[in-house]
């Protein structure tokens, strides 16, 4: 028999700040899911994954927002299985529907996708899987090739094949994720996406790409925004997500050093979802 993971869960009261503000400090950590509850934030952690160093940046994002945490060691239970017990479905407009295998009698309104929820990034519960969902809709991707950079959940690439794209590489650096979207795509009877484990270095740079999604961290778009402006043609799409509003100018002076162009953002929640064109 496997031997269970341990978790640790870490409550970190909201105060004034918005739930979505700790989630993008604590995401460029390696923590796999948040919760609000109560006035606090939960985040959670695989107990391997929490060495000295991500103490070490944690504590500092705590004394810098002036906060403290509660560290909790989690009960021996399947905590995916008590994930999945909270997974309610999602409506994004009449554009789809994200459902679990469980949800029975569900009324389905535009394309539906079903997730297998783990604790991978992008159930469609977030403002930015739910805004870059939108801003997808509204580009033409039958016939196009995708990179999907940072996938958890494969939801992204899932929509874009629905929406007819011929061929879609799905990159994720969380093994949990790699596994969740190769799980996800045999769900939805998906057979033209290839998932990849790791990092930028995966990212093909030979301008092969039609439409370019990044649904990450500001940080993380940063580190890579020269490999993903060179995956993508002339011509061709980059959403962008998982960043403030407070970070787009920032975003728009690096993205032309790397020849893109800002067409528009919207907003989702306090969430910015940015689209790019290659020039």
């Amino acid at each position: 028999m496997a031997e269970k993971e341990e978790w640790l869960e870490f409550k970190l009261p909201l105060k004034e700040y918005e739930a979505d503000l700790l989630i993008a400090l604590l995401m460029d950590l390696p923590f796999n899911s948040f919760l609000e509850e109560e006035g606090n934030l939960l985040a959670y952690i695989k107990s391997i994954d929490f060495d000295n160093e991500v103490k070490k940046s944690l504590d500092l994002i705590c004394e810098e927002y002036h906060l403290e945490y509660l560290q909790t060691v989690m009960e021996d239970k399947d905590w995916n299985e008590e994930w999945e017990s909270n997974f309610s479905p999602v409506f994004i407009d009449d554009i789809c529907t994200i459902l679990a295998p469980f949800h029975k009698e569900v009324e389905v309104k535009g394309r539906k996708i079903l997730l297998s929820p783990k604790m991978a990034f992008g159930t469609g519960h977030h403002g930015t899987t739910y805004g870059m969902i939108l801003m997808m809709d509204q580009l033409e991707l039958a016939g196009k090739r995708i990179l999907d950079f940072g996938s958890g959940t494969g939801v992204l690439a899932i929509f874009g094949s629905m929406k007819g794209a011929t061929e879609i590489d799905a990159i994720d650096i969380e093994r949990l994720a790699y596994d969740n979207m190769l799980e996800n795509f045999a769900l939805n009877d998906i057979t033209n996406i290839t998932a990849f484990h790791g990092g930028g270095d995966l990212i093909r740079t030979d301008g092969s790409y039609d439409v370019v999604l990044a649904n990450i961290t500001a940080n993380i778009i940063k580190e890579n925004i020269e490999y993903l402006s060179k995956a993508v043609h002339i011509g061709g799409d980059i959403l962008f997500s998982g960043f403030f509003e407070n970070n787009l100018d920032e975003l728009k002076q690096l993205a032309l050093v790397h020849s893109l162009s800002f067409i528009k953002s919207i907003k989702q929640g306090d969430w910015v979802i940015a689209h790019f064109e290659k020039r």
